[in-house]
């Protein structure tokens, strides 16, 4: 290994080490804190939802108790929406395996079209559901995208974060993974 390898290594190393730390002394707080998601205390239970994806099929949030769920709000002509995909879809490969799930909710008016042609020039593989009238803003009382919601295994709100977000960083690993551990 070359010195800028080992160096890159150490980097890694002690940003999770300090991320190690963090949870060690219960500081989820802390995690929402530095990705600017703002915590949703007061066992608020998520809205049930029923939508159909690409395909398709009908989709029920509910169906996800049992995983923490990423439920993004976004749509093919919104800039910010699309600066953050590339990094939920690294998310999305990373975590799928695990009681993760992922969620995305077009509520783009034109339905179908532009979106599956979006979805499939960038090779995106999380799952889409679509809302052409966007019933599920108003559930969730949305008022701008793109939103995001952290759903927890019992199916309560966990956090909210509004505008883009890097889902690719060290934090956002850390925090998912400690919903996903958490009982």
């Amino acid at each position: 290994m070359g010195g800028k390898t080992i160096l890159r290594c150490l980097c890694v190393i002690l940003i999770l080490l300090a991320n190690l730390s963090i949870l060690a002394e219960g500081g989820e707080d802390e995690f929402y804190s530095k990705m600017k998601i703002n915590p949703i205390k007061g066992n608020k239970k998520a809205p049930d939802f029923s939508l159909k994806d690409l395909n398709g099929k009908e989709v029920e949030i509910r169906q996800f108790k049992g995983k923490v769920v990423f439920l993004n709000f976004w749509a093919t002509w919104c800039g910010p929406c699309k600066e953050e995909m590339p990094g939920m879809e690294a998310l999305h490969q990373q975590l799928k395996e695990k009681n993760f799930v992922m969620l995305t909710i077009s509520v783009d008016y034109e339905g179908i079209k532009p979106v599956q042609e979006f979805i499939n020039k960038h090779r995106y593989t999380f799952p889409v559901l679509l809302d052409p009238k966007g019933e599920t803003l108003d559930l969730f009382e949305v008022k701008g995208i793109p939103t995001t919601f952290l759903i927890d295994k019992k199916g309560k709100m966990a956090g909210k974060a509004i505008g883009p977000r890097d889902w690719k960083s060290i934090e956002v690993e850390s925090l998912l993974n400690l919903l996903i551990e958490k009982k």
